[in-house]
């Protein structure tokens, strides 16, 4: 068996996590507060969180997602915006213009492979704005390849 990409496994334990995470916090305060309503609102976002992990995990091991791999040439800060964009070329030379959050470290010159939701979301001779902005829905994550 193929082992599971990590920036795929690392979605998929922190999606569950946060969850978890949640709902214990609920609990706690179920427990020393008596605090029905948030007890409820933390239980209703575990069950939501698990629900978008098995989904995730299920997306993973059927292989339903988009890998684009290439070269980053080119890293356009935007100010006042929580995203950058970045220009990517592949080894057959096409180059892919994606939109990016600002949490993302990418740098001019190094390869990353990009894993997608679908292969749907990036259309070819479209608006590039609408490019963009199905771009970075789908990202699931990045990972640097050596």
């Amino acid at each position: 068996m193929e082992p599971m990409p990590k920036p795929l496994l690392r979605r998929l334990v922190l999606t569950f996590l946060v969850g978890t995470g949640c709902f214990f916090t609920g609990l706690l305060f179920f427990l020393h507060e008596r605090d029905t309503s948030f007890f409820i609102l933390s239980s209703l976002l575990f069950i939501i969180s698990a629900a978008k992990a098995i989904l995730l995990g299920i997306r993973i091991k059927r292989k339903t997602y988009f890998v684009l791999e290439g070269t980053c040439t080119d890293v356009r800060l935007k100010l006042f915006r929580n995203s950058h964009d970045i220009v990517l070329t592949g080894q057959d030379g096409s180059e892919h213009l994606l939109r990016i959050g600002k949490d993302h470290k990418v740098q001019r010159g190094l390869s990353y492979r990009f894993y997608f939701k679908t292969a749907d979301c990036i259309p070819t001779g479209q608006n590039p704005l609408l490019t963009k902005a199905a771009l970075t829905d789908n990202l699931l994550g990045i990972e640097e390849l050596q």
